[in-house]
């Protein structure tokens, strides 16, 4: 039982610290890193996307803090149909926030850009 109860209590503590505007710095894959300049807007269970060129993406997303590495499952918020989820590994650390994006069909096994993954790092705005 105390184990579900600390579950729960992570989930709300990130759930609360996730929120906010985080500007990606970088993305590394395979060990080739670039610059980049993504927004990720978090406000209670929603997220806006905003990629390099200013064009917005709205999704949906819930937490996993149970799992390791924990996830972040995502679902386009405008879609019609039913997509199927996709779920981000996350490390929050304060103002840092690292995302790893698993090649399609994968789920992340660590925060790393091993594998084919993406390794998105960002801070958090203002910070």
């Amino acid at each position: 039982m105390s184990c579900g109860v600390a579950d729960d209590a992570a989930k709300s503590t990130d759930q609360a610290n996730i929120q906010g505007v985080w500007l990606a710095q970088s993305e590394i894959q395979n060990g080739i890193k670039k610059d980049v300049t993504y927004i990720y807007d978090f406000k209670g269970d929603k997220i806006t996307f905003t990629d390099e060129t200013g064009k917005e993406m709205k999704y949906s997303f819930k937490l996993d803090t149970g799992s390791i590495p924990k996830l972040i499952t995502i679902q386009p918020a405008d879609t019609l149909t039913d997509s199927t989820p996709v779920s981000v590994a996350y490390e929050l650390n304060g103002d840092s926030l690292k995302i790893v994006v698993a090649p399609p069909g994968l789920r992340p096994t660590e925060i790393s850009d091993k594998n084919n993954q993406e390794l998105i790092i960002c801070k958090r705005k203002g910070s």
